[in-house]
């Protein structure tokens, strides 16, 4: 406990002198009863003052003289806090940006509510989580940021994709995963990388076993989320035009694609990462959380401490005493 102020201590006098007016008051009173006695049948109108209100009026006043002068000096509580350290650990988001991913059954689509839980996640990041890296994949897979603390590069490459109108045809999560680990390889840092891949679960590639199996030799973990309904859907394309339209094949007929997660299953399953579903897109940031939360590991205990400001407790006491005072006299 300190004090800022302490040249307002002098001020405490207020409490004696608050004492020496209510007993000038009490006085007073006395004498003007007295003086002026009130016949029997008024007694009853009369809001006379008892020894018990008078001592309790005593006690407001004096409450409220102590909370104004604590309240001067400024005083402050020492609170000491213990916070778990964790393990500072990569993440690399491998991110599904196929045509499938366009699909409205998750509004505004399926890519879309995932890179917008994405940017949410990044900007309110927890503590653990160190740099991150992004692979962005369809029918090929592209490394769009290697790990790093800049933040804004990795904001800046999920809304390009968002708005960049190719259709991307085609789904190789083995291609994907390829350049995940090639993210981590380049990296000379000895943190823990975290892999998180975001799909609708389709895989056209020939390169996810052989991955599958590299990812197990280097125990690394790959933690998958699933976005999509069970529904059949079309895929939106858009038109030389630039209005969006719909997939369809050779014979005019409109291409449908479902959400599959059986491969999203097996990968988590087969590197010891975990699995999570989003059917309507609003379990998608808390599917990230869990994710990341159980990933962490605690390395120890930080100790802080810091100085609470105890003059707003202060300040409402004495508001709250003036009111009682109040309505006492």
């Amino acid at each position: 406990m300190r004090v800022l102020r302490p040249e307002y201590l002098a001020w405490w006098q207020i409490v004696p002198i608050a004492i020496a007016c209510w007993a000038i008051r009490v006085h007073y009173l006395r004498r003007v009863r007295r003086a002026s006695p009130i016949a029997p049948r008024f007694a009853p109108l009369s809001r006379r003052s008892s020894v018990v209100r008078e001592l309790a009026a005593l006690a407001v006043m004096v409450t409220i003289g102590a909370a104004i002068v604590t309240a001067l000096v400024r005083p402050q509580a020492l609170l000491t806090r213990r916070e778990p350290v964790f393990e500072q650990q990569d993440l690399v988001l491998v991110l599904d940006r196929s045509a499938s991913m366009r699909a409205h059954d998750i509004a505004p689509s399926r890519f879309a509510r995932a890179t917008r839980e994405i940017q949410n996640f990044i900007e309110h990041k927890p503590e653990g989580i160190g740099r991150i890296g992004l692979v962005g994949f369809a029918g090929g897979s592209l490394i769009l940021s290697y790990l790093t603390n800049d933040l804004e590069t990795v904001s800046f490459f999920l809304d390009w994709i968002n708005h960049d109108p190719q259709t991307l045809l085609g789904t190789d999560i083995g291609a994907a995963l390829k350049n995940a680990r090639e993210v981590a390889r380049r990296d000379d840092r000895p943190t823990r990388k975290l892999f998180l891949l975001v799909s609708d679960g389709e895989d056209h590639g020939s390169e996810l076993l052989r991955q599958v199996h590299a990812y197990r030799a280097d125990g690394y973990r790959v933690n998958c989320i699933g976005i999509g309904s069970a529904a059949a859907v079309p895929i939106p394309i858009l038109d030389p035009e630039g209005r969006e339209t719909y997939l369809r094949d050779e014979q005019g007929q409109l291409v449908r694609t479902r959400f599959e997660e059986g491969t999203l299953r097996q990968i988590a399953a087969a590197t010891g990462g975990r699995y999570q579903r989003s059917t309507t897109g609003g379990e998608l940031a808390n599917a990230i959380a869990e994710i990341v939360t159980a990933e962490r590991r605690m390395t120890g205990w930080r100790t802080t401490t810091e100085y609470r400001e105890l003059y707003p407790i202060a300040l409402a006491l004495a508001a709250a005493s003036a009111a009682a005072l109040w309505l006492l006299l």
